[in-house]
């Protein structure tokens, strides 16, 4: 799970829009799916992550989906086809107790795979692990078990309430769930025995921290053995 950086906003309007509601302190109007600037958010957001999920980092859409130009001159998402503008992504609200009263703002926004916004759904979380925070940082508080392609708490922290922290966030932003994991598995095997056999580096579209992760350890093993694979 990268970490994200959210400071660009395409969407101006939708900023604009929430700005006047969150200077004067005010709530926001009710969320709701079908609101004008649900599409303009989420693909905002799909531009911050680079067409990945904010938690898993499976592919859910493609550099032209989400480019600059799918917006006009105010900042608005230009409509398209309804076939061409669908999506298999969901406006995820981190922490599904401000959505009532600030349900429209942007820094609780992640753009995350449906299945996963299924599999979270309302349940309480804890900001550890949240990808846009200043502290996160991926490499601090997780690792990767390149055998059996599953994240972990970090073995280098010693804070068993902070490993157990980690672990429950781990399950509830869905980083091992099945699915996930089976597509991690297709894609990352091919990639990996490349890189461990052959030594070619690829450049990978999704779910980039597991591969970096990966590409640590085989150069380490290889560092150890004097390259004797």
């Amino acid at each position: 799970m990268r970490k994200i950086d959210k400071s660009e906003i395409l969407a101006a309007e939708y900023k604009s829009w929430t700005d006047r509601y969150d200077k004067t302190n005010q709530n926001h109007p009710k969320y709701y799916s079908s609101h004008k600037y649900h599409k303009d958010v989420l693909v905002s957001l799909l531009y911050c992550q680079k067409g990945l999920c904010a938690y898993t980092e499976i592919l859910i859409a493609r550099k032209e989906r989400y480019a600059p130009d799918n917006f006009d001159e105010n900042g608005r998402y230009i409509k398209r086809e309804k076939e061409i503008s669908g999506f298999a992504a969901q406006l995820d609200h981190f922490d599904s107790t401000l959505k009532s009263e600030k349900g429209w703002l942007w820094n609780n926004f992640f753009a995350v795979s449906d299945k996963i916004n299924v599999q979270k759904t309302n349940k309480p979380v804890d900001e550890i692990l949240k990808p846009d925070a200043p502290e996160y940082d991926p490499h601090k508080f997780l690792a990767y078990d390149k055998d059996r392609h599953v994240f972990y708490p970090n073995p280098d922290i010693e804070d068993d309430c902070l490993v157990e922290r980690i672990g429950e966030m781990i399950d509830l932003l869905g980083l091992n769930y099945g699915t996930i994991k089976d597509h991690r598995i297709s894609y990352l095997s091919p990639v990996l025995n490349r890189l461990f056999f052959l030594g070619i580096r690829e450049h990978v579209y999704q779910f980039v921290t597991a591969y970096q992760m990966c590409e640590q350890q085989i150069f380490a093993m290889q560092e150890e053995s004097g390259g004797k694979y």
